[in-house]
């Protein structure tokens, strides 16, 4: 009994051993499953790829920029160069034939000079003279040295 108790101990062993080495194997030499490719971010996107999941980070993007107080950004112009832009949201403090004052929430004021290429937009506002004082307004320009000047001003209700 002790002789068989053995054998069928060794047997055990050996259909083990077969198993494990049969499913290495199999693993061995099976087709690597590839990973899945990381979704692209949607600065590499192109605009028409863009899922319709996309709306909700849309959402949360535009949450944020209206947010923003104050900031400058460089950019690539036209003909290559950098060109520094700047930008604030508030409220009007002055206002003239040729310049903008807005104040953001934070105390940060800006001046901008406005001249013939500032666009003005608001509701019944097509013009640097229609904006009053103590309006909200979002104004953003380019930045030259200490001189900003209005590209945009945009006065909301």
């Amino acid at each position: 009994m002790m002789l068989t108790r053995k054998v069928a101990l060794g047997v055990a062993a050996v259909v083990a051993a077969g198993v494990i080495g049969t499913a290495g194997v199999a693993a061995a030499t099976a087709p690597a499953t590839p990973a899945p490719a990381p979704a692209p971010t949607a600065s590499e996107q192109a605009p028409g790829d863009r899922a319709e999941g996309d709306k909700a980070g849309k959402a949360r993007r535009h949450a944020l920029r209206a947010r923003g107080m104050h900031g400058e950004w460089v950019v690539k112009g036209r003909d290559g160069a950098p060109v520094t832009l700047a930008s604030v949201r508030g409220t009007v403090t002055a206002v003239g034939a040729a310049s903008v004052t807005v104040r953001a929430e934070d105390g940060y004021t800006a001046t901008y000079t406005v001249n013939a290429g500032t666009r003005v937009r608001g509701a019944d506002i097509d013009a640097i003279s229609d904006v009053e004082v103590g309006a909200r307004a979002v104004v953003v320009g380019v930045k030259d040295g200490g001189t900003l000047t209005a590209r945009r001003v945009l006065v909301r209700k």
